[in-house]
């Protein structure tokens, strides 16, 4: 048991690197994504501020918008702050990290409080404000693994504290599965900037122990085996004047080609299997040899010899000689593929609403954001609410899991029967969102009244549950119409459906609804 943990503590943490070369790498990569996170800050809040004092209409009580109003002022004041600091203010490597460290905890602790005030004011289950702040915070940013799991778990443990009275085990589990997998991605994300970071000093050491009498411009077999054993990765040395590149016997594990290939430009500029776009990347990186630039790293993707694809990120450096001219180019080809995919996988899981398996809010929400943007003529915007009636009646007749079951049939039932090219998600405890976009979308109306005719034959165990569920459906035909407009028309759609009796559509499918 205890070899498997040291393995795995050791899979997680990588190659050995300094804590300067971390916190300079750490700065460089943060510093980007904070300054636009919080030039975005400003603008949004400045927006809020303006929409709370100017245009609100939904009814808050006086108290309630003056919470929000100090809530939007303190995150434009600290967002304001951070700018002026981080611009302005000369601060040493170390002292800018801390500073980085203190300022995205004062954002964590502002998402987590701005998200539970709203639960408190709504009584309904929403984390997307502290959900965007954490992905933010492990998919963008990089701090060191004590800081960052301590954040989070703070974050995580009051959040659950304060919802685990109000909310089913169900939701409790999304959260808490959601957390897991922005943890597990910030600890891919750390493992391989510290590969990165070995990797870059490795070959760093080997170009400056190069010398033009010792080494004649070229690696020994014993430096190639030293950076090779890391990764079982593919070296490569390219001869600038002469063009001719030789690789390492790996090279053969993936290729067809010889490990010594002349007139390599023209090689790679004549090879018809390569995509041109990554075949630019590759003359790119061999124009920027050529000019002396001394460290490069791109990923693209490769024809392999039993006929896929596979990706792979190239890290090379240029060699010089005395007279600080390029003479060749040396560095490292590894497989990423399996890196791509995970991360691929956990981009989607993230994605997901792991309750029913269906889009969660933000993701149907940008989806529709996006196609909305992108609606060509003749073409419409579909958007069907669909709300189970009486939910919280079965929950407290029949107990949260008979509840939880019924959800995740309904959920099923929806995605089952939806037309071709809908996308659903579950944008609240008991309410779902189906998006189709095309020239004819009349098979909504059709597939809605399905559905409903479906939901009711719901049983569990032989129990007569007897749910049902009322819909609202609108149409946008324009990109002129946002996404709020478009849900706050099949919003009032649901509302007429559940004022006629509930278990109905309601539709507001006519020109005059889809231009006003």
């Amino acid at each position: 048991m205890g070899t498997r943990v040291d393995a795995l503590i050791k899979w997680i943490l990588g190659a050995k690197i300094s804590h300067a070369d971390f916190v300079e790498k750490s700065v460089s990569s943060n510093q980007i994504a904070l300054r636009i996170g919080s030039a975005f800050g400003v603008l949004f809040e400045l927006c809020n501020i303006c929409r709370v004092l100017f245009f609100s209409n939904m009814g808050y009580a006086m108290v309630n918008r003056l919470i929000y109003l100090r809530f939007y002022l303190i995150y434009l004041v600290c967002c304001a702050a951070f700018l002026i600091i981080d611009f302005f203010c000369s601060l040493s490597v170390m002292v800018r990290h801390r500073f980085y460290m203190i300022s995205v905890g004062m954002i964590l602790f502002w998402h987590l409080l701005f998200n539970m005030y709203n639960v408190y004011l709504s009584g309904a289950m929403a984390y997307f404000t502290i959900v965007t702040a954490v992905f933010f915070f492990s998919g963008f940013l990089m701090f060191k693994p004590l800081y960052t799991i301590i954040s989070l778990g703070v974050c995580y443990l009051t959040y659950i504290w304060f919802i685990n009275p109000i909310f089913s085990v169900g939701e409790i589990v999304n959260f808490s599965v959601t957390i897991c997998l922005c943890i597990l991605m910030y600890l891919i994300r750390y493992k391989h900037l510290r590969i990165e970071i070995s990797q870059a000093n490795q070959m760093r050491e080997v170009q400056q122990e190069l010398t033009d009498a010792q080494r004649d411009f070229r690696l020994t077999i014993e430096q190639y085996e030293m950076i090779r054993e890391q990764e079982s990765s593919i070296t490569f040395e390219w001869d600038i004047q002469e063009d001719w590149i030789r690789f390492s016997k790996e090279w053969k594990h993936y290729f067809d080609h010889p490990e010594s290939i002349p007139q390599f430009y023209d090689f790679i500029k004549n090879l018809e299997q390569l995509s041109s776009s990554h075949k630019e990347i590759l003359l790119t990186c061999m124009r920027n040899i050529k000019k002396g630039v001394p460290y490069q790293k791109y990923e693209f993707m490769l024809p392999v010899k039993n006929g896929g694809n596979r990706w792979f990120e190239i890290r090379v450096i240029t060699q010089t000689n005395k007279q600080s001219e390029p003479v060749l180019g040396i560095g490292i080809l590894s497989d990423i593929t399996d890196r791509k995919d995970r991360i691929s996988q956990l981009e989607k899981e993230i994605q997901m609403d792991l309750f029913t398996g269906l889009l969660n809010k933000a993701s149907i929400e940008r989806y529709g954001k996006r196609k909305l943007s992108e609606l060509r003529e003749g073409e419409k915007l579909a958007a069907l609410i669909v709300d189970m009636d009486d939910f919280k009646d079965i929950n407290d007749q029949y107990g949260h899991p008979i509840g939880d079951y019924v959800l995740k049939e309904a959920a099923d039932i929806l995605r089952h029967h939806a037309p071709v090219g809908a996308r659903i998600g579950r944008i609240g405890g008991d309410e779902f969102m189906v998006l189709l976009i095309g020239c004819n979308i009349s098979c909504m109306e059709t597939y809605a009244e399905e559905v409903i005719s479906k939901i009711p034959r719901i049983h569990w165990n032989g129990i007569e549950v007897s749910p049902s569920c009322s819909m609202g459906l609108a149409v946008a035909s324009t990109p002129n119409v946002s996404y709020d407009e478009l849900y706050r028309k099949a919003d009032e759609a649901l509302y007429h459906a559940k004022q006629l009796g509930k278990n109905r559509l309601y539709s507001l499918f006519s020109e005059q609804t889809e231009n006003n």
